[in-house]
């Protein structure tokens, strides 16, 4: 029996390793497990899981644990092929990759994605499947804790698609709660926001036409964090975003997702951008972007004092 774990998303191929050793050891208990790890060493792997993989009549079952296999060498990785062909039907193998590597440069993981008993892939999430993702991660936890939807999805706008940060903060967040449902301020405990998202949210409230609100909201995060000049930076960044999510959006592509695969974006930071199309035309944005380095320039001049300039960013966008 052979089972390959590969993929991306090396805390959940780390969790699933485990939990099939955890099986084996549970249906044998005399049972053997070896662990063989190729990522400091780049030879010698055959001759180790040969002999850790061998025993008589009478010997206990045994389980032979290879990780990153695709550090060996080419040649190393040819030898193991060729082990394999050999005595793979009698093997009690588990192979994990975490490293995600091409299969066609490593011949061990090509070998096995068309040969083990069992392959598990487990890829970067998607945005669905990370909000899916916290959710029973939580439940791991406690069944009588749940999430506000702004909290989850505060959680997702920090965290993205990490598995591990996903996971950690369900338990830390389902302790703290212990029962009922957690808000967007139990989040706030535990997760630092991202002054983007602080940014995007004061464009939100100007297209919403609630300029007040926009104007509080960056004028707070100037004085908190870096200064008025370190707010039109990340003003200038959040408009080049929006310019690159306007520029799939007029292709066609109208798919989060696919948008944060094309642009390197969190699906979630996507997703928000994504909904401002109908309210921000291309014109707004050039002319938005214009008005930032109009307005920056008479900061850095003097001409304008750096909260004005704010102010005047509000009222004329």
């Amino acid at each position: 029996m052979i089972v390959l774990l590969h993929g991306k998303d090396a805390f959940r191929i780390v969790r699933r390793r485990t939990e099939l050793r955890t099986a084996f050891s549970r249906k044998y208990p005399d049972g053997i497990v070896t662990v063989v790890d190729a990522s400091g060493r780049a030879d010698g792997i055959v001759v180790t899981v040969a002999e850790a993989g061998s025993g008589d009549l009478f010997s206990s079952e045994r389980l032979v644990d290879v990780r990153e296999a695709c550090a060996m060498s080419e040649e190393s990785q040819r030898k193991f092929v060729e082990y394999l062909k050999v005595s793979g039907g009698t093997l009690s193998l588990l192979v994990s990759e975490t490293t995600a590597p091409a299969a066609t440069k490593h011949p061990v993981l090509a070998y096995l994605k068309k040969h083990a008993d069992r392959v598990e892939t487990f890829e970067a999430f998607e945005t669905r499947e990370a909000a899916s993702f916290l959710e029973s991660e939580l439940k791991r936890v406690s069944k009588d804790v749940s999430f506000f939807q702004d909290a989850k999805q505060s959680v997702l706008a920090a965290v993205g698609s990490d598995s591990a940060r996903l996971s950690s903060l369900a338990e830390t967040l389902a302790l703290y709660r212990e029962s009922g449902e957690i808000s967007a301020e139990d989040v706030a405990h535990f997760v630092t926001p991202d002054p983007r998202v602080k940014i995007f949210d004061a464009l939100d409230a100007l297209l919403a036409g609630n300029r007040g609100r926009a104007a509080s909201l960056l004028l707070r995060e100037s004085r908190s964090d870096g200064g008025v000049i370190k707010t039109f930076g990340l003003l200038a960044w959040q408009m080049r975003e929006l310019f690159r999510v306007r520029g799939e959006y007029d292709r066609g592509n109208t798919n989060q997702d696919d948008i944060a695969r094309v642009t390197g974006m969190k699906p979630f930071v996507a997703g928000k951008l994504l909904s401002k199309m109908g309210v921000f035309p291309l014109s707004r944005l050039r002319s938005g972007l214009a008005l930032l380095a109009d307005l920056d320039v008479g900061m850095k001049t003097g001409t304008i004092e750096p909260e004005l300039a704010l102010t005047l960013f509000v009222e004329k966008l």
